[in-house]
């Protein structure tokens, strides 16, 4: 099974402020980067068993723009869940874990923030995903997305190391094709 992973387009947010599953704004250059994913979708000429979107409006707006309205809505595509730690300055971080930054940026992978998720549920629930979408019989599909869902999609399939899901986010309305 191939699937097209489709990163969101910019956001309207300060760049210093962690937000994972919160709900944010896309950039005010949405039409024409939305756009140009449209393109390079209708470029690849290829039509999809099913299209998913993440319910988050940065995701479902994208698929709205390239066409694909009726996308299935799925919690397992939403973005990596910070907690508590949504929507505070990435430099508040180290106050809110443990007082320790260095201990953070270290072990982060490991840590269960409060009221978010480990890095190993995030793997899980698009792990289950993927499962699911195989046992449909699913040949080519197409998902709207985050950057750590791809990322986690690509270590899954063994094409990004583990320390990697949040170091080699792609860009802003990149799609990355990988066979499951």
């Amino acid at each position: 099974m191939t699937i097209d992973w489709i990163r969101h387009t910019s956001l309207s947010i300060d760049p210093i402020l962690c937000y994972g599953q919160t709900d944010v704004p896309v950039s005010k250059n949405f039409e024409r980067e939305a756009e140009q994913v449209k393109q390079k979708l209708d470029a690849l000429e290829h039509r999809y068993d099913a299209s998913f979107t993440s319910p988050l409006s940065r995701a479902t707006l994208l698929a709205d723009y390239c066409g694909y309205g009726d996308a299935i809505r799925d919690d397992r595509l939403m973005e990596f869940n910070f907690g508590s730690w949504e929507m505070r300055p990435w430099y508040d971080i180290s106050d809110l874990a443990l007082g320790d930054e260095n201990l953070w940026f270290a072990t982060w992978h490991q840590m269960e923030i409060p009221d978010g998720e480990t890095l190993q549920n995030m793997i899980l629930r698009v792990e289950e995903f993927i499962s699911s979408c195989k046992e449909k019989g699913y040949s080519h599909i197409i998902c709207f997305c985050h950057g750590g869902v791809i990322n986690t999609a690509q270590y899954i399939t063994g094409q990004i190391g583990y320390d990697d899901i949040f170091k080699l986010t792609p860009k802003h309305g990149e799609i990355i094709s990988i066979s499951h």
